[in-house]
């Protein structure tokens, strides 16, 4: 139970700090890059795997890490 909480727990916090670091990249690449509505959607799509792959890499550094926990 301790490893799936912290495995949860680890893909909430990097899906938070991807959600921050992609809003602060769309600050800058929206008013120099995008053009038109499909700039917005390739943007878009690329932000969401972004995101996609933080969370699963958050949800397996979470459960090593409450693994390695219960060792010590």
């Amino acid at each position: 139970m301790k490893r799936a909480l912290f495995a949860v727990l680890g893909a909430v916090l990097f899906a938070l700090l991807s959600y921050g670091l992609v809003e602060l990249f769309a600050l800058w690449y929206g008013p120099r890059y995008i053009r038109s509505d499909s700039d917005i959607g390739d943007a878009f799509m690329g932000a969401l795997a972004f995101m996609l792959v933080c969370m699963i890499t958050g949800g397996i550094v979470g459960y090593r890490w409450a693994s390695r926990r219960s060792r010590l």
